[in-house]
């Protein structure tokens, strides 16, 4: 998670994980580059080969790869989330008033621990959603992403009171 604006008007966080992309679409090339070697010597397992890379290119940066957006719009008196990835565009919107604040919620396993920021409705409506959290990101991860995306949301709320 990154701030990408921090005003008093205006506070906007954002995931975008162009490093996961690029990681997971060379772990799908070497699958790739090992099934051209493989397919003059082995032709059914170079296929293998070539079928698991392009599935995990695809499949993997599908399901993965998402940039989100949360904009907190003190004037508009909103909270907008907007989602891109291969598959499309969605937003969703909340009111600002109903935003208490923002929290970081943690799982654990194999012995380690990940986290991810959501923010904290305690009221408003929207589909079932709210009241409750809304998760900045589908996926737990490592470092500090998460404490920094719910730290800067709380001190934006706390500035405007």
């Amino acid at each position: 998670m990154k701030v990408i604006r921090d005003t008093p008007k205006q506070l906007i966080i954002e995931n975008n994980p162009i490093w996961l992309a690029v990681f997971i679409s060379v772990f799908g090339l070497v699958f790739m580059g090992i099934s051209l070697v493989m397919l003059s010597e082995e032709f059914w397992v170079g296929c293998a080969f070539l079928m698991t890379g392009l599935v995990v290119i695809v499949a993997f940066n599908l399901a993965f790869t998402r940039r989100t957006q949360f904009i907190f719009d003190g004037p508009g008196n909103l909270v907008e989330m907007r989602r891109k990835s291969l598959l499309g565009f969605s937003k969703h919107r909340w009111a600002l008033e109903h935003l208490d604040g923002a929290i970081v919620q943690s799982s654990r396993s194999d012995k380690t621990t990940t986290y991810r920021a959501a923010l904290v409705f305690g009221g408003g409506m929207d589909a079932g959603a709210v009241p409750g959290t809304v998760p900045v990101t589908f996926a737990y991860s490592s470092g500090k992403g998460a404490d920094l995306a719910a730290n800067a949301v709380n001190r934006w709320l706390a500035a405007r009171d």
